[in-house]
């Protein structure tokens, strides 16, 4: 059996040289002081007592005794797709590229993306829970692209659209954020929040990447509008034009609902990723105000069924599978941790679900 392993809270004065970190400790502004897999040494432990750091998580093998094992290798299945989606995000990088340096996006190879690799990657059997799993430090914004393509496709599927249409709408989910190659890198690749006047810089990628896209010949309709549309909210809260409910055309609704469910789950230097299911809790909170209410519940309902099997992280540091999810979409699920206890975590709220590790 292979050997199985925990994650433990320690205060730092328990903390000892050789110990290895297992989940990131950051600063008091997010920012990354150790990263997951880091040995300890007595000038990292001094560091941290610099920073004020009371508490880390060591990794630790488990007892030899039985219990669950939740060792899981990976699939061939897996590795194909992580092989085909890294192809995917190169492309994606270079087309990026291309379009901040000549201000001409390259049409043709994003249709052919999104017609061709993208598609496989979303007929790939548990796609969502294998986006979740990727590991992607950096290039956020190209990641985030294919990730968002992929949502779209899945969300799109549930929803009942075929043939071109469908197409149509993962090549505005793929382009969504097409403008922000006119963004300067200084502010989108700052290491840290955005000031308010950065941030209205930022939120210019809307207005910018219509403006690359409005004057092309063969572009539909619906994909200029989920460029344009994607960060509007149904009350009428988002930009840049305020728009609200039916104003705002559909694919950038469905865009909205899996362009936050991936940023949220997306580890970014400013931000911290968090499980899906904890944003399913804050999707449940918003689709009655800020999205559009039936794509939302669509894609809740449905999305779940990728958790089943998940095994997660308990913010007591023990492992745990994901055997129920109750009737609610909001509802936190029944998990057995590998010493065998079952907690149903609707009525435990002492506990939570830090992250996935394996799915």
């Amino acid at each position: 059996m292979a050997i199985r392993y925990c994650i433990k809270p320690y205060s730092l004065s328990e903390a000892k040289p050789g110990m290895e970190i297992g989940r990131m400790v950051l600063t008091p502004e997010d920012k990354v002081i150790l990263s997951e897999g880091t040995i300890l040494t007595d000038s990292m432990l001094h560091g941290l007592e610099f920073w004020n750091i009371t508490t880390v998580f060591i990794k630790e093998a488990l007892p030899s005794e039985p219990g669950i094992d939740f060792s899981i290798p990976e699939t061939v299945v897996r590795k194909k797709f992580y092989a085909d989606y890294d192809n995917t995000v190169s492309v994606v990088k270079d087309a990026f590229a291309k379009t901040r340096f000549f201000q001409e996006v390259p049409l043709n190879a994003m249709k052919e993306l999104a017609s061709n690799a993208i598609e496989l990657l979303i007929n790939s059997p548990g796609v969502i829970n294998h986006i979740n799993l990727v590991r992607r430090q950096d290039d956020y914004t190209f990641h985030h692209s294919v990730n968002v393509a992929i949502i779209c496709g899945v969300l799109g599927k549930w929803l009942g659209y075929t043939g071109a249409e469908w197409k149509d709408l993962i090549l505005a989910g793929l382009l969504h954020d097409i403008g922000k190659t006119q963004i300067p890198l200084e502010i989108l690749n700052k290491p840290g929040k955005l000031t308010s006047d950065e941030m209205e810089i930022m939120q210019l990628h809307t207005t910018r990447g219509y403006k690359l896209l409005s004057t092309k010949q063969g572009i539909p309709n619906g994909v200029i509008h989920g460029i344009l549309q994607h960060h509007e909210r149904f009350d009428g809260s988002g930009y840049p034009l305020a728009v609200y409910g039916d104003q705002i055309h559909r694919y950038a609704r469905i865009i909205a609902v899996a362009d936050i469910y991936d940023a949220m789950t997306s580890d970014r230097v400013y931000h911290r990723k968090i499980s899906p299911f904890a944003v399913v809790e804050m999707i449940v909170e918003e689709m009655f105000q800020k999205l559009d209410p039936e794509i939302g519940a669509i894609f809740l309902n449905n999305v779940r069924d990728y958790f089943i099997g998940n095994i997660v992280e308990l913010s007591d540091g023990r492992q745990a599978e994901v055997i129920y999810l109750g009737q609610f979409m909001a509802s936190r699920p029944i998990v057995v941790t590998e010493d065998k206890e079952y907690i149903d975590l609707e009525y435990n709220k002492t506990l939570r679900i830090v992250k996935v590790a394996r799915a």
